[in-house]
């Protein structure tokens, strides 16, 4: 391991250790909500509100490193000692599984939410093995933006399809001098989203049932959508050799800058676009990602769930607050001030949350058909596979044919039971 790494999860884990000495004194309960840094102070706002209306309550935030994987490192070095002094854990959607199995965290009662209320994708992800091992809190998605002022120019419509955004590139390529689609194809999570959405967009799967019993009718999609993805990058028109480096700020600069005419990126991307240095401002909308004819858009789900841990001492109080910051309230609250896109479908209705952010109408459409990721206790392993023989097949360092092969066999070894 880096030194860098580990003096990074070293200083994580002291700061866990700090939060874990707060004990109850007189008669007050406290309870330790680990997170990832609020830079809106909404989240600071939240706990403060809780603790002003239930005295017998102090809830604490505590800060965690911002960057994911240190996070992730420091959390699974804390809860396999099965230490009580974090009591809950703000969590990337893709950990619900790997947390769950190993007994991190326990199920959440019944009565703590009303699962009607949620995103069906964001539920989805706080659910291992049937049943929901953590509340989903702010959800994000893969959308597709444009840049409307080009569209208008060469007479396109927002494209729906694959041929249709082909079509609008080739347009765009004779009267500006931009690329056509910027996308994240760098080895990396980044690219494990993109693969699967081209995936879904072309009517394949990498469910374990298919893996299971049509391997090789998954197979074929998936080298399909390899093939697709690089004729992407073959035709000169639509997207630069330069996307197999590209991660979300790469790709996000260029389209600022005004030299693209599509971008795949996540709904962060939308205040940059509208930002005062922004060159394409007031140029540019938001739509679902391309897909085949007959097909339908599929967008992968990003996001963060709170979850119980199951050595917390005081799983009463933290269920009580668990409930309050997910709620409408507290919803709306951290869409207004801070723009987390909520996991609640009312919130995308309110009044006073589209006022502030009139772009949440477009991202609800795509939201709902965002779909998770492979769900497994080892699912770095997953994406590693699909990273390695994806980015392999796009850089033409492997048959496509030979990469779609390994992809199946690799996840089948792993999703399928």
């Amino acid at each position: 391991m880096k030194r860098r790494s580990i003096l990074a999860i070293g200083v994580a884990l002291l700061a866990l250790a700090t939060a874990g000495c707060a004990s109850d004194e007189d008669g007050v309960t406290r309870v330790i909500f680990a997170a990832g840094n609020d830079p809106s102070g909404a989240t600071e706002t939240l706990v403060r509100e809780f603790n002003e209306a239930h005295p017998g309550i102090e809830v604490t935030f505590q800060v965690m490193p911002a960057n994911t994987d240190t996070q992730h490192d420091a959390y699974v070095t804390y809860l396999s000692a099965s230490d009580p002094g974090i009591d809950l854990y703000s969590m990337d959607v893709i950990w619900t599984a790997e947390f769950a199995k190993a007994g991190w965290i326990q199920p959440i009662p019944d009565d703590v939410l009303d699962r009607d209320e949620f995103l069906d994708a964001p539920l989805a992800s706080a659910t291992y093995d049937g049943r929901l091992y953590a509340a989903p809190w702010f959800t994000d998605a893969g959308v597709l933006y444009y840049r409307s002022d080009l569209l208008d120019q060469a007479g396109h419509d927002v494209p729906e399809t694959w041929p249709e955004l082909r079509d609008a590139c080739a347009a765009i390529a004779g009267v500006a001098e931009t690329d056509g689609f910027l996308w994240q194809g760098a080895r990396y999570e980044g690219l494990v989203c993109n693969f699967l959405e081209a995936l879904w967009g072309l009517g394949g799967s990498l469910d374990p049932e298919d893996l299971a019993e049509r391997p090789d009718e998954v197979e074929d999609g998936v080298r399909r959508t390899l093939e697709h993805m690089a004729s992407l990058i073959d035709d000169p028109s639509i997207s630069p050799r330069s996307v197999l480096t590209y991660k979300e700020e790469d790709a996000r600069r260029l389209f600022t800058e005004g030299r693209a005419l599509f971008l795949r990126n996540w709904p962060y991307a939308w205040s940059f676009a509208q930002g005062e240095e922004s060159k394409v401002r007031g140029a540019v909308g938001i739509a679902r990602l391309p897909h085949a004819p007959g097909e339908t858009s599929y967008s992968t789900i990003g996001g963060w769930n709170i979850g119980l841990s199951s050595y917390s001492r005081h799983p009463d109080e933290s269920l009580e607050f668990l409930r309050f910051i997910t709620n409408e309230r507290s919803m709306k609250l951290r869409a207004i001030q801070g723009g987390y896109l909520p996991t609640l479908r009312t919130t995308y209705a309110d009044e006073e949350v589209l006022e502030a952010n009139p772009h949440y109408a477009d991202f609800f459409e795509v939201f709902k058909n965002a779909r998770n990721r492979p769900k497994s206790p080892n699912y770095p392993r997953v994406s590693d596979i699909i990273q390695e023989n994806a980015h392999g097949a796009l850089s033409g360092e492997i048959d496509h044919g030979d990469a779609a092969a390994a992809i199946v066999e690799g996840l089948a070894a792993i999703l399928v039971e």
